[in-house]
C-alpha cells in the first residue's frame, strides 16, 4: 500500500501466476483483502480497480471484488496504468512513458527556445538541468529503455537543446557536449542504475531493512563464488526471460561487478557519487552516443 495505492501481487518465483492453483490463490487472497479492508473502515472501490496481465503465457483470468450490494464485479482489464508518475504497460517496453515524457521536455524547450533570443553555455546548463532533463530522468531505474527507438528518441531531446547554446556552431553532439560537461543522457541512466544499487546493497533503501528484508533478498542476490576477482560486493547476474529481460538487476548487476572495491566500498552516497564520477571519467559512453539513421 503506497498512499491511496494497493498493488496485489505473486510475491515468490515458485507461485508462477500462469499455473491455475495460483490464480485461485491470487484471488482468494483478494477476496480477504477487501475483507480485512471493509472490517479496517477502509472500503476499496471495485470499479476503479484494474488488472494487468505480464507474459505471453498468462491465462488473462478474470478477477472479481464485491460491490456494495455483494453483487460479483469483474475488474476491468488494462495494457497500461500511470503508477506514481510512471505509465507501466503490458509488455514493460515503457515506451507509452518515454514518449509522454519526451513530449514535456519539448514542451519546456519550445518554451525556452521563444523566451530567449541567445543562450551562453551557463544559462543554458541552468535551465536545462532545471527544467528539461528532470522530464527525461524521473525515475529512470524503473523505466529505462531497452528498445533502441526510445533511447534514440530520448537522446534527440538532448541534441536539439544543446543546438540553442550559442557558439557552438559546426561541432558534432559528442563535441558539443564535451565542450559543455554534458553528459550522454544513456550515461546518466547507467550511474542512477549504479546509485539506485548502492542504495540497495548497502541498506539505505525502505526496501531492504526490516519489515521488507524478503523483497530485497529477491532483488539483489550476493555472488556464489566470493573468491571472484573484484570488490566484495559482487551480485549474482540474474537472468530474467520474457518482458523483464531489462529488468534493473540483469541490466545493472554487470556494471556494478566491474566498479572497484574503493568505490563500492563508501559509507555514504555522496561518497559514493564522488568516487563513481572518478572512476567513470573516461567511460566511453560519458559523451558519445550513436543514433540509429
Amino acid at each position: 500500500m503506497y498512499a491511496d495505492d494497493t498493488k496485489m501481487f505473486s510475491l515468490k518465483k515458485q507461485r508462477l501466476i500462469m499455473d491455475p492453483p495460483n490464480t485461485t490463490t491470487l484471488q482468494q487472497d483478494l477476496t480477504r483483502f477487501q475483507s480485512w479492508a471493509n472490517n479496517m473502515g477502509m472500503k476499496l472501490n471495485p470499479t476503479k480497480c484494474k488488472t494487468m496481465h505480464l507474459g505471453r503465457s498468462n491465462p488473462l483470468q478474470e478477477y472479481t471484488m464485491l460491490l456494495d450490494d455483494n453483487t460479483q464485479h469483474h475488474i476491468m482489464t488494462t495494457t497500461e496504468e500511470k503508477d506514481l508518475g510512471v505509465i507501466v504497460d503490458s509488455g514493460l517496453t515503457f515506451s507509452k512513458h518515454i514518449q509522454t515524457q519526451i513530449n514535456k521536455a519539448n514542451s519546456v524547450l519550445g518554451a525556452i527556445k521563444h523566451t530567449f533570443k541567445a543562450l551562453d553555455p551557463t544559462a543554458f546548463l541552468s535551465l536545462y538541468k532545471s527544467l528539461v532533463r528532470p522530464n527525461l530522468e524521473y525515475a529512470s531505474v524503473i523505466w529505462s529503455p531497452k528498445l533502441k527507438r526510445d533511447k534514440d528518441a530520448l537522446e534527440y531531446v538532448q541534441r536539439r537543446a544543446i543546438r540553442l547554446v550559442t557558439g557552438l556552431s559546426g561541432k558534432s553532439y559528442e563535441e558539443r557536449l564535451l565542450t559543455l560537461e554534458l553528459p550522454t543522457l544513456e550515461f546518466r541512466r547507467q550511474r542512477a542504475d549504479m546509485i539506485q544499487m548502492f542504495k540497495l546493497v548497502h541498506g539505505l533503501e525502505e526496501l531492504n531493512p526490516a519489515p521488507c528484508s524478503e523483497c530485497g533478498r529477491m532483488i539483489i542476490q550476493p555472488a556464489l563464488n566470493v573468491n571472484n576477482r573484484g570488490h566484495d560486493f559482487k551480485l549474482q547476474i540474474q537472468h530474467e526471460p520474457g518482458p523483464r529481460d531489462n529488468f534493473f538487476t540483469r541490466r545493472a548487476t554487470k556494471n556494478w561487478n566491474r566498479l572497484t572495491q574503493d568505490t563500492v566500498s563508501a559509507n555514504c552516497v555522496n561518497i559514493f557519487k564522488n568516487r563513481l564520477n572518478k572512476e567513470w571519467k573516461n567511460k566511453p559512453e560519458r559523451y558519445h552516443y550513436r543514433f540509429s539513421y
